[in-house]
């Protein structure tokens, strides 16, 4: 592949996934629970025809969809945070739109987020300052409320994320057939 089309690649991949965030929290907050998801659908069926290893980066997306649904559970079910666009026949589950979120975060970590791969540290560092910034964007537009208050929410989703991506990483590599 030539150069001119990686980075193509590389830019539908990382733009793709910020439309498709953004489609998500402003679909919650007007009303439209279920436009996030599928725009985060289509952004990763449109990525897909770009996986190079489509089986592993496959896996790789369920994974942390059904990692990342258990632990926004969690964080709901404790009262930690609550979600807009919820089920309203089990109010302690994270809602779909937060399970589309995971699946689209994960299609970028071999693509925009790939220089990530070998620096444990620095993804370590990224996910505790991102994360929690990726939720007080969505707490700003009243699509996720911090029932803790901002400090310790921040606090806690920093130590969470920042474990959270170099252990995808991690799960990539274990699943693709390599070390973890």
């Amino acid at each position: 592949m030539n150069t001119k089309t990686a980075t193509l690649k590389l830019g539908f991949n990382a733009l793709g996934f910020q439309s498709a965030w953004w489609l998500t929290v402003l679909g919650i907050v007007m009303g439209y629970p279920f436009l996030g998801p599928l725009v985060m659908t289509l952004y990763l069926v449109a990525d897909h025809f770009s996986l190079a290893k489509p089986k592993s980066e496959t896996l790789l997306i369920l994974s942390a969809m059904a990692a990342g649904t258990f632990a926004d559970t969690i964080f709901t079910a404790t009262g930690f945070l609550s979600y807009a666009g919820g089920y309203s026949f089990a109010p302690f589950l994270a809602p779909l739109w937060i399970t589309a979120m995971w699946g689209g975060f994960a299609a970028t970590l071999n693509h925009s987020l790939g220089w990530l791969k070998n620096r444990t540290l620095l993804a370590f560092v990224m996910g505790a300052v991102f994360g929690p910034l990726s939720y007080m964007a969505g707490a700003k537009f009243d699509a996720i409320i911090f029932n803790q208050g901002t400090t310790v929410t921040v606090i806690i989703l920093g130590v969470f994320w920042g474990l959270a991506i170099p252990g995808l990483v991690k799960l990539y590599n274990w699943l693709d057939g390599g070390a973890a």
